[in-house]
């Protein structure tokens, strides 16, 4: 799932379809954006294979340009423009969610662990290539959702309100980006030397007791110094990390100790109890997935005649690409060479028939317009249960096929909500489409050829499925591959009825939520206890002290509001994971022992 940054109130301006006289697609805009993304998009593969989470870095893109220009307006013939902050946050929030349009936090990994992987160029190559189906998608859904209908698409939205923020009130831009860089600098120093050298942090500190005659430790039930893990409780809130928490408790102290005195696992450690975790967790997580979709029904509806709106036009290829509106033909041959460049890997890596490939495209698009609209909306876009719904979809065509159309499909409507966001923002500040869409190319493009030596780097140096990148998205995936194409009989033993049993608990969760709002709040979210089942309990221990400890800090310190919160964490969550990268890279060469 990706996470959004909280939006900011603000009332929807009227768009602006017309072309600029203002600086706008320039090389220094493009060039930061690139420069900024492509660290993104490096850390983003990291916290992907960590905790399938990640953050699609419009808001800290944004600060670290102005803050960039505003530092060295000496190098620059002219000001650094709002249009041109604009597209250097469009560039590098496209290149940083390319892990999750690529597939390196879910499928990528999911097909390793079956012992099919992807060659660097086929896996740069399949990346880039669903990034531009997505970009398309988006560019023809663009004037429904975000002209027509004025859906408020909240990130977008508090991406181009803290644009306009900044050009006009430049001091409180430059305290968040103070708190930005000084997270990441201290989540850096801490991870280096807990990974690094000299190594004078440990990766976590075991509590003291048992249960069961099993040690805490061995439950994994540990304090773990992750700036990372902290930052993200600060994100998600308390409800949330009290929700990870109670999963973890119910997995690692109920379940786990009963595994082992039935003799269904041979020992309590992470490697040997995830595999069997994974099915009351996957239950949990298609509960909190699904249950929201199908009580927003009329939302469905909406999409299915957005979808007939589209086929009625003709499609109309790509609106306003051209800077004066007017509409250009270059939809229909962008669409063609992605699809060229999908079976060149699909075909030729994996042996897949192209008709498989079609309708594996076909059913993503239909997807990425309910998707489209979801975010729209809610501001939550539901990648996981498209990838997870499309894997359903291909139930009996073995795992392989159905872990690559899943993949397509959430890299799709990854890249469509991204763009969404991006066009949203856009008409804050009197963006260009065209110019946009020229900005959502390039970052993905630079995403695409970052991700793959940082992916292959940490599979090397961590692994995946191990407690230091325990991938839960990809064991997620794994295990739903395996359950559609082998059938419930594969399963572990007492596997099939802690799923049901774990869908069921999920439903209701779902539905009193739903139905009961001034209560339902206070529910578990179920989808945070089906993530926190498939990592170690430490993690999630982490998480909940981030949110205490954001809790705590906003109560000494009023004057830090939501928005400083969200750049410290920010910072915190860029630091370690770009860190991580390069600890990884310096154990791989040798540099590190």
């Amino acid at each position: 799932m990706t996470r959004a940054a909280p939006a900011a109130a603000a009332v929807e301006p009227t768009p602006v379809e017309t072309t600029s006289p203002r600086p706008e697609l320039t090389a220094r805009a493009l060039a930061m954006g690139g420069a900024i993304g492509a660290v993104l998009a490096a850390g983003n593969v990291y916290t992907g294979l960590k905790i399938s989470l990640i953050d699609g870095g419009s808001i800290t893109a944004a600060l670290l340009g102005f803050v960039f220009f505003a530092g060295f307006r000496g190098l620059a013939r002219g000001p650094y423009t709002a249009l041109e902050n604009n597209i250097t946050q469009t560039a590098a929030s496209s290149a940083a969610i390319m892990g999750f349009v690529a597939g390196t936090g879910g499928g990528v990994p999911a097909l390793a662990l079956l012992g099919r992987s992807f060659p660097g160029w086929a896996l740069a190559l399949w990346g880039v290539a669903i990034a531009l189906v997505g970009v398309v998608a988006a560019a023809l859904l663009r004037r429904k959702l975000v002209v027509e209908d004025a859906l408020p698409f909240p990130t977008g939205n508090a991406t181009g309100d803290l644009i306009e923020t900044m050009f006009a009130g430049r001091e409180d831009a430059l305290r968040r980006a103070r708190l930005l860089i000084g997270g990441a600098l201290a989540a850096a120093l801490v991870t280096w030397f807990r990974d690094g050298w000299p190594h004078l942090i440990p990766e976590s500190t075991a509590l003291g007791g048992a249960i069961g005659g099993i040690s805490l430790g061995v439950l994994t039930l540990e304090v773990s110094w992750s700036p990372l893990l902290l930052s993200t409780g600060v994100m998600m809130g308390l409800r949330a990390s009290l929700s990870m928490a109670l999963g973890a408790g119910i997995g690692w102290l109920g379940l786990v100790p009963w595994l082992v005195r039935a003799h269904v696992v041979k020992e309590a450690g992470f490697a040997a109890c995830a595999p069997w975790l994974v099915w009351p967790g996957l239950g949990l997580l298609l509960a909190g997935s699904f249950v929201p979709l199908i009580l927003d029904w009329r939302s469905i509806v909406r999409s299915v005649r957005d979808l007939g709106a589209l086929v009625a036009r003709g499609g109309e290829a790509v609106p306003d690409l051209h800077p004066a509106g007017r509409t250009s033909s270059l939809g229909g041959p962008a669409l063609a060479l992605a699809l060229l460049a999908l079976a060149v890997v699909w075909r030729g890596e994996f042996r897949l028939s192209p008709f498989s490939l079609l309708a594996a495209v076909a059913a993503a698009l239909v997807l990425a317009v309910v998707s489209s609209r979801a975010t729209g909306e809610t501001d939550l876009a539901p990648v996981g249960p498209i990838g997870t719904l499309t894997q359903l979809l291909f139930a009996g065509s073995g795992p392989t096929l159905a872990i690559l159309a899943g993949t397509v499909a959430m890299g799709i409507s990854s890249q469509a909500a991204q763009t969404l966001w991006a066009f949203k923002a856009g008409t804050r500040v009197g963006a260009t489409p065209r110019a946009q869409i020229l900005a959502q190319l390039l970052g993905a493009l630079v995403g695409g050829l970052v991700l793959v030596p940082v992916y292959l780097v940490l599979v090397k140096a961590y692994g995946v499925g191990t407690q230091t990148l325990p991938a839960p998205s990809a064991i997620s995936w794994k295990a739903t591959a395996e359950a559609v194409g082998g059938g419930l009989s594969a399963l572990p033993p007492h596997a099939t009825a802690a799923g049901a049993i774990a869908l069921v608990v999920g439903a209701l969760l779902g539905v009193l939520g739903a139905r009961a709002p001034r209560w339902g709040r206070y529910l578990p979210s179920p989808t945070a206890m089906g993530i926190a089942m498939l990592m170690p309990a430490s993690m999630s221990l982490a998480v909940l002290a981030g949110a205490v400890l954001g809790v705590a800090l906003k109560w000494l310190r009023p004057s830090l509001d939501q928005e400083s919160m969200t750049s410290l964490a920010a910072g915190g969550i860029a630091g370690e994971s770009v860190t991580g990268v390069l600890v990884a890279i310096a154990k791989v060469t040798g540099l590190l022992r």
